[in-house]
């Protein structure tokens, strides 16, 4: 089975995450696997992840650019590769495929369903381009001519058919379980060392919540803030402001290497979210064994099954996410018990190589598919 993986950049993230995990584990079980990336923006230590038998092929377009030559590259290149399947990661990179190879055409729905359907007209791209106007946010652009939808958790997959109408087949995220150390203490460090790993975006992200609360905590707790992104001033302003520069601190991005040795380092791991479709780093966590809280009614409250192998929190609530956290360093026992619950949880059900087998079989029906339609 022949499989191409096209995105638009390699950087640090949960998509190109996920992106370098599913490729290795499906080489593994003997698919012939190549990887497109349209831009020229790669980060060579997540290219030097990836698996040597998998071809990994960039474009080396300039992000932002008016130069529409990529689209002529790409689809000649998968001429020349013809894939059984191609695998989309972001829906708005099927808009410039040949219409030929849309029939065996899937796409991963990485986050909430946010934006309009219909692509931006060439000419009026090109104006708004000229002038330097935004372009509004959607991850659902020509998501409607693609054949078949993969949401990567429930919540996903609820708010496209409530929002969008659209049916999709849930396959959850994966990691490398077992890449990760393990948490051994019960007991917690003095004062209580709190992590998040996530994109500076704290409108999505909701950075600014846990900063806070940690305001508010002063002296009980420190946070580290692991990850890059375009609200990192915003955030050290934010820290001045809130006079807790002893207690907060940016890390700036690591790789994946780095956080499946560090995690066990920290004695809680916060994921506060305002809008998220999964959340991987949550996963990880658990796969450290360390105790989790995430805001309500997201991919991250789904992965702990609730309360069940973590905490929850009113989504965007100060109070109510500074309250968990007390809870936690007063009951930490308690905190690791769900936590060691949460890790055998995510070893069962959120390893990569049950998601790229999920994958795999679900390739097979697209050319099953294909095959009674030729």
């Amino acid at each position: 089975m022949k499989i191409t993986h096209i995105f638009w950049n390699l950087r640090f993230g949960g998509i190109e995450t996920m992106l370098i995990n599913l490729a290795n584990a499906q080489i593994k079980e003997k698919a012939q696997v190549s990887i497109i990336i349209i831009n020229k923006f790669c980060e060579e230590t997540l290219i030097q992840s990836l698996d040597k038998r998998i071809s990994i092929y960039i474009l080396g377009r300039t992000d932002g650019s008016i130069d529409f030559r990529f689209i002529i590259k790409l689809n000649r290149l998968l001429k020349q590769i013809q894939p059984d399947v191609i695998h989309l990661h972001r829906s708005d990179i099927a808009s410039i495929l040949n219409p030929q190879f849309l029939p065996k055409t899937c796409v991963t729905l990485h986050a909430l369903p946010k934006g309009e359907i219909k692509p931006q007209n060439i000419l009026k791209l090109l104006w708004n381009k000229i002038l330097r106007k935004p372009k509004p946010y959607s991850n659902m652009t020509y998501i409607n001519h693609i054949p078949y939808i993969f949401s990567i958790s429930r919540s996903v997959k609820e708010e496209l058919e409530k929002q969008y109408n659209i049916e999709s087949s849930v396959i959850y995220n994966g990691i490398e379980t077992k890449q990760f150390r393990t948490k051994e203490s019960d007991i917690h460090n003095t004062p209580l060392r709190i992590v998040m790993v996530s994109r500076l975006e704290h409108d999505k992200k909701g950075q600014d919540l846990l900063i806070k609360a940690a305001s508010q905590l002063q002296g009980k707790v420190t946070v580290d803030f692991i990850g890059t992104g375009s609200s990192l001033e915003y955030l050290k302003q934010l820290v001045h402001q809130l006079h807790c520069e002893e207690s907060v601190k940016f890390l700036g991005k690591q790789d994946q290497r780095y956080i499946s040795s560090h995690l066990a380092d920290y004695d809680l791991f916060v994921q506060p979210s305002r809008w998220e479709g999964f959340g991987l780093t949550v996963a990880e966590a658990l796969a450290a064994q360390i105790p989790v809280i995430a805001s309500e009614g997201q991919g991250p409250a789904e992965v702990i099954c609730g309360n069940k192998y973590g905490w929850i929190f009113e989504n965007g609530n100060v109070e109510d996410l500074t309250n968990k956290i007390e809870y936690i360093l007063n009951h930490y026992h308690e905190a690791i018990e769900k936590a060691k619950l949460g890790k055998d949880y995510v070893y069962e059900n959120f390893d990569i190589h049950s998601t790229a087998n999920a994958y795999l079989n679900a390739y097979k029906s697209i050319i099953n598919t294909q095959s009674n339609h030729a």
